[in-house]
């Protein structure tokens, strides 16, 4: 920009002209600059990631996702069958999660999305969210969280969920779910006993990630 013009508008405004310009630079250079973030709360049915998830969302003032209804009528009617989904039918689910926080994320919304997440594939699918994102790399503002709680207080969790009508995931897939459940330590994953009270595991996870 000229400096011809600087007299002419206020300090505010000739920022917002060097701020277009970076941008423009950044888009250019096929890169992005993103201040927006996605914290994913992950872990098996009946982790707590929608009940933790909602309160962090409010805690941090952003916008709360639950996977579950992402998910088609037919994975919800096979999970209800207890018939374990196929990567047929994960990945377009992963997919439009990933769209859904690519959007927010170029908005610069703050995320927080309950997903399952149960292998490192599937969590690259979300990572690659952000359009900056290198395969493999890790280093992606889509970050994720893991509720980690044991296998007996889960069924007793899932029972008692299914009992209520409160969800379409009956306890006999728990196990499959567990069997799923893989997390590599360079993938730089917050672990959290999610059996501890509501406001303890959100405090932790605003001590890391937010």
């Amino acid at each position: 920009m000229s400096s011809d013009y600087k007299g002419l508008y206020s300090p505010s405004i000739l920022l917002s002209f060097v701020m277009d310009d970076m941008m423009k630079l950044l888009l250019l250079h096929g890169m992005s600059y993103l201040t927006g973030k996605a914290i994913v709360l992950m872990g098996v049915s009946g982790a707590g990631k929608s009940t933790i998830g909602e309160m962090l969302g409010r805690a941090v003032h952003g916008r709360f996702l639950d996977a579950d209804d992402y998910h088609s009528e037919s994975n919800k009617e096979k999970m209800k069958n207890g018939i374990p989904l196929s990567e047929e039918d994960r990945v377009p689910w992963l997919e439009a999660l990933r769209n859904t926080l690519r959007r927010g994320l170029v908005d610069n919304e703050t995320l927080v999305l309950a997903c399952s997440a149960l292998q490192k594939r599937y969590r690259e699918i979300l990572r690659s969210a952000d359009p900056n994102y290198e395969p493999g790399s890790y280093a992606s503002i889509v970050k994720f969280v893991l509720l980690d709680v044991g296998a007996e207080v889960l069924a007793a969790r899932l029972v008692k969920r299914a009992a209520e009508g409160k969800h379409f995931m009956p306890a006999t897939l728990l196990q499959t779910q567990l069997e799923l459940l893989q997390i590599d330590e360079a993938e730089g994953i917050l672990k959290v006993d999610a059996t501890m009270d509501p406001d303890s595991i959100l405090k932790t996870i605003r001590t890391f990630v937010v």
